[in-house]
């Protein structure tokens, strides 16, 4: 009943994401700050259920990052942008879906979610930097400070639980 219940609640995830994501005419930047607002809501959903010290220790500070990557990305946006970032996104509806479901079945389950979820921010970052629309100096950033610790995030992560 649990596995019926996760695939219902996915699918019915995934289809909102693909239809709200049709529907909205999105840049990259937006994209990426949806998916950094994404992470800080899934973290703090998984942190509700994380009681070892050294686990909630390791995922504050991932969830740190991922509170820095938005301010730091909203930086580079113009106001418009950030009037339609001020919601997590379809994106972020998936995740949390995922994640919270996740919570029900334990802690393997969770990080597997979290993984995904900074695996897909790695794809993200990657496509952003071949995004003629966007700064060199943005590009820069997501270079060398972005992406690297998107990528130590799934380090940190494997080694939970």
């Amino acid at each position: 009943m649990k596995t019926f219940l996760t695939a219902l609640a996915l699918i019915a995830a995934a289809h909102s994401y693909s239809a709200d994501k049709m529907a909205l005419k999105t840049t990259q930047l937006d994209d990426l700050i949806r998916g950094e607002m994404s992470a800080v809501k899934v973290y703090d959903q998984v942190l509700e259920k994380v009681t070892d010290g050294k686990e909630v220790s390791r995922l504050k500070s991932i969830r740190r990052d991922h509170v820095n990557a938005v301010a730091t990305l909203k930086r580079y946006a113009n106001e418009d942008v950030l009037e339609e970032t001020q919601t997590i996104g379809a994106w972020g509806t998936f995740t949390k879906a995922w994640a919270g479901t996740a919570k029900l079945m334990g802690n393997d389950a969770a990080v597997k979610a979290l993984t995904q979820g900074e695996e897909h921010g790695v794809s993200e970052y990657k496509e952003a930097l071949a995004d003629d629309n966007l700064s060199q100096d943005l590009k820069n950033l997501i270079k060398v400070n972005l992406l690297p610790k998107q990528k130590e995030h799934i380090k940190s992560l494997n080694t939970l639980f």
